[in-house]
């Protein structure tokens, strides 16, 4: 179903218009209004889009800028990131089928996709959307307005000549686009034969992917050190993870029940999560199974996986919406931190203007700052920054005496972001029905000025109508 549903897109297209001219007039119309309804939905999702990068850039971004908030926690967002496509990236050890399940889930066959036994890929590859098959390198790639990769930049030349973007004509990849990664080696591989830090590489595409796709080949279950470190970047994005079990037409059915309660446990120890993560199994090519006992369960899961899929563009504007959101809630917890730990600074210290003696001293009491932050000013354990993450980037910071006073106007400006600003965008995409009945009684008109001055009181005819 899904080689046909790739390969013949614009000729069931064509089919459906043909039928739709076929049809009786009032059934012709019926279909028009629906199609305008689409529109219309299309329309609404744009400027609730356009909305929050004005909200972003023009309430969240200054904040960002004023507490240094980059240098601490995340780089901003740009507007390239607001308007991509879904995002769905496939990590895992090397030869487990990344590459050959973009192929299948793409139906493209190219020779940009190198497929073999021992380890292929040794680039980061984004598989997007063009016209015709072209092969972009990373350091145009990451300056193309089209693709929001720019923020790749801060990684240096090294990686970028690790990254490149493969454009394809393919259906799918309208609405979705895959990024392929290089299988993680084992031992010193992994660290002398890259360039570059793989781990917050993950990490930072993981934190912009919609989806998050491990994929484990079901002959070399074993996680390694390094596969490990990379799986822990991804904790945070736990909501996102689904595992991927393939190559499981290659073993037996008894066997199959094994390898699936070792995955499962394997995952559940590193991810650390109280929910098991979803587990797809199947074989993700278009080659014929080996053992047949549990086709059924593959086939499923094949269409599992692509309903998925196909549901993330209905539900990224939703995703969007949620993601700033959270960060919104940082950026504030950050402000409020940085704010407070101005405020104890001595000022002895601070007359001096010896960033190595504000240094020391930070780095010394931080921990009981930064709970006295918290109690003070009531933020969440959810929203504060990791202890050590934080002390090293206060460590690396230049200048602690130009760390920003905590301006309440700021954080009242973000408080209205969650409280007011969100929620009305959501009322229009949420999705959830309004309620018909109030709990809240309405008041009667109050009295004119010369009856209460006579003694007739709204409250009193109320009561005389509870009465009656």
């Amino acid at each position: 179903p899904h080689s046909s549903w790739c390969c013949n897109f614009s000729a069931c297209s064509h089919v459906m218009e043909q039928a739709v001219l076929t049809m009786p007039s009032d059934h012709q119309e019926r279909v028009r209004e629906c199609e305008g309804a689409a529109a219309s939905t299309v329309s609404a999702e744009h400027d609730v889009l356009t909305k929050l990068w004005k909200i972003y850039s023009e309430t969240v971004l200054p904040v960002e800028k004023k507490c240094f908030y980059e240098h601490f926690c995340e780089t901003p967002i740009s507007i390239e990131e607001f308007r991509a496509r879904p995002q769905v990236l496939l990590v895992g050890q090397y030869s487990t089928g990344k590459t050959s399940m973009v192929k299948w889930l793409t139906g493209t066959d190219t020779n940009h996709f190198d497929v073999r036994p021992q380890p292929s890929t040794d680039k980061f590859m984004a598989v997007v959307h063009g016209d015709e098959e072209r092969l972009i390198h990373g350091n145009a790639a990451s300056c193309l307005p089209q693709l929001p990769y720019q923020g790749l930049s801060k990684f240096g030349g090294s990686f970028l000549n690790s990254f490149q973007a493969l454009a394809l004509p393919s259906p799918i990849l309208k609405d979705i686009t895959f990024i392929d990664t290089p299988g993680v080696l084992s031992g010193s591989k992994q660290r002398i034969g890259r360039d570059y830090d793989f781990a917050s590489i993950s990490a930072w595409m993981a934190d912009r992917a919609d989806l998050v796709l491990l994929t484990f080949d079901a002959h070399k279950l074993d996680i390694s050190d390094e596969f490990q470190q990379v799986m822990e970047v991804l904790r945070p994005y736990a909501d996102k993870v689904r595992c991927v079990l393939n190559k499981a037409d290659q073993i037996d059915a008894s066997n199959l029940v094994r390898v699936y309660g070792a995955l499962l446990w394997n995952v559940g120890k590193v991810l650390q999560t109280p929910e098991v993560a979803r587990v797809y199994v199947s074989s993700f090519w278009n080659e014929p199974y080996r053992f047949q006992e549990h086709k059924t369960l593959f086939e499923e899961d094949k269409d599992a996986i692509i309903k998925e899929l196909e549901s993330l563009p209905r539900t990224a504007l939703l995703r969007k919406i949620n993601f700033l959101a959270a960060r919104v809630r940082r950026v504030k917890t950050h402000l409020t931190i940085v704010g407070y730990l101005r405020s104890r600074l001595p000022w002895h210290l601070r007359l001096l203007g010896s960033d190595s003696s504000l240094r020391n001293w930070l780095s010394a009491n931080i921990e009981v700052l930064m709970k006295e932050a918290q109690r003070l000013h009531q933020l969440s354990d959810g929203d504060m920054p990791k202890l050590e993450v934080f002390r090293s980037r206060l460590l690396d910071f230049e200048g602690l005496a130009k760390l920003p006073r905590l301006d309440l106007r700021d954080a009242k400006r973000l408080e209205r972001v969650i409280i007011s600003e969100v929620p009305k965008l959501l009322g229009g995409v949420g999705g959830v029905s309004n309620l018909t009945e109030t709990l809240v009684e309405e008041d009667s008109a109050p009295p004119g000025r010369f009856a209460s001055f006579l003694g007739f009181s709204g409250e009193s005819s109320r009561k005389r109508r509870r009465t009656e």
